[in-house]
């Protein structure tokens, strides 16, 4: 597959921020869809706008994200937008959904990682899964790029000392990961 971004690293550490962003605010427990922009100069150490969106209903807000990062084209490479959304094959499952790309506004990546809410005593199902939106055409990520794109992410994680130190407290095994564990 072709790269879709020029700079992967860029937004898929941004990614794993705006992931660990949310998976922070989620686990106190409070709910603040938020837009990451990054500078150039970021990755040399200076900070990340946030655009918060407050209390916005659920509908359109990936939408909405993605029409004020194409407001701030220009000043900013790379975005990701992170809120909670319903997983696209089961509409009563909750996920942490984080879309994510480069300046000017065009190839996406979404990730979706799977959660318990807080009421139920936050946590993350298994681990993130990617897919691509190449020229308006949704694609899986290659499974040669998966590892790589998993350690950027983590890279973003990582960034959020808060998410990176409970990260492994709140990882759950996926319901497949502990039907294995369970003896029959």
């Amino acid at each position: 597959m072709k790269n879709i971004f020029a700079k992967p690293e860029n937004v898929l550490t941004l990614c794993g921020l705006a992931l660990a962003d949310m998976a922070l605010l989620l686990s106190v427990p409070q709910y603040v869809p938020t837009l990451h922009l990054a500078k150039t100069s970021f990755w040399n150490g200076t900070k990340i706008n946030q655009v918060r969106f407050g209390s916005y209903p659920d509908v359109g807000l990936a939408e909405l994200a993605r029409a004020e990062a194409a407001r701030h084209a220009g000043s900013w490479n790379a975005w990701a937008f992170a809120c909670i959304a319903l997983q696209p094959n089961d509409k009563e499952k909750p996920v942490l959904l984080v879309d994510a790309g480069e300046a000017p506004v065009a190839n996406s990546v979404r990730i979706i990682q799977e959660l318990r809410l807080p009421n139920d005593g936050f946590g993350l199902y298994g681990r993130p899964r990617f897919s691509l939106n190449v020229d308006g055409q949704a694609l899986p990520l290659d499974e040669v790029e998966t590892p790589r794109w998993h350690a950027f992410l983590h890279k973003g994680i990582s960034k959020l000392k808060a998410a990176a130190d409970n990260w492994e407290r709140w990882s759950i095994p996926s319901s497949d990961e502990t039907a294995l564990l369970t003896p029959r």
